[in-house]
């Protein structure tokens, strides 16, 4: 991570408080954005670590899970796409490697192949285990909303734009945690754990929220284990232009907890001021 002492002229993009986020983890530099005319505390860079995957520091997928066999290998011998009968293949991917049909996202987990499968590492259905493609950067929106992400280029409808990585902990460790902003739920195999990211992460740690998103979650699965972690990823649910802001819906759990109005302006907003 590339830091100075004073931050750069970036043109009308803003000042350049850190070069790459990422610190060269992603295909893509991730710089952090200043701007002149928005006062934004840039203190959490401080303590914030970058981490393009789960951190799992207490081990809970390796004691507490079996790592044989997820009951889903295939052994296709071709791009899995054109396979019909693959036992991974949730059949949600063209070969644009894009989700063709935006609207079955949430309606079941996306099953990915894994590492124990027969077909070959560019296979079709492959695509958020491969990690992000299209550029972000964060930058500082307002004093309210803190900081935010936008894209550097064009996403189309359909593309992964990022997994939702943190801090992997149990549910009794998430109960006491003081600050439950960046907790998300997610599941390995029967059980229920939580993620997260206020210290460790990615880029979509600093997402806001919107009640007309244009980026969705969707489960994911592709480790070679029998139970697997349900993987946070996002998917663009419709065309982002450059510069454009990415937004999610955080949901009507989130905003139970939050004693302050949603700032998001859309209107379809549900929860007004």
């Amino acid at each position: 991570m590339t830091l100075g002492s004073e931050a750069k002229n970036h043109g009308q993009r803003g000042l350049v408080l850190i070069e790459d986020l990422s610190n060269g983890k992603e295909r893509f530099a991730v710089p952090v954005l200043l701007s002149p005319r928005q006062k934004v505390d840039p203190a959490v860079f401080d303590y914030f670590r970058y981490s393009p995957r789960i951190v799992d520091a207490k081990k809970i997928i390796q004691t507490q899970h079996s790592p044989s066999g997820t009951g889903f290998d295939c052994s296709c011998q071709g791009t899995c796409l054109d396979e019909f009968g693959c036992d991974c293949s949730s059949r949600v991917y063209g070969k644009d490697g894009r989700v063709s049909n935006v609207s079955v996202l949430m309606k079941a987990t996306v099953r990915e192949c894994s590492s124990s499968c027969a077909c070959d590492l560019w296979c079709g259905n492959r695509v958020a285990q491969k990690g992000p493609c299209y550029p972000v950067e964060i930058f500082a929106r307002d004093a309210k909303c803190g900081w935010g992400v936008r894209s550097s280029v064009d996403i189309p409808e359909g593309a992964f734009v990022g997994e939702y990585t943190g801090e992997l902990i149990n549910d009794d460790e998430a109960a006491l945690r003081k600050d439950n902003t960046f907790l998300f739920e997610t599941v390995i195999g029967m059980e229920t754990y939580t993620i997260d990211a206020k210290f460790y992460g990615n880029y979509t740690r600093f997402i806001n929220h919107s009640c007309e998103p244009n980026v969705k979650v969707a489960n994911v699965c592709w480790d070679a284990c029998q139970d697997q972690l349900v993987h946070m990823c996002l998917f663009s649910v419709k065309e982002i232009e450059t510069g454009e802001e990415l937004t999610i819906d955080y949901g009507d759990a989130w905003w139970i907890n939050k004693k302050f109005p949603c700032l998001c302006e859309s209107s379809s907003c549900r929860y007004r001021p």
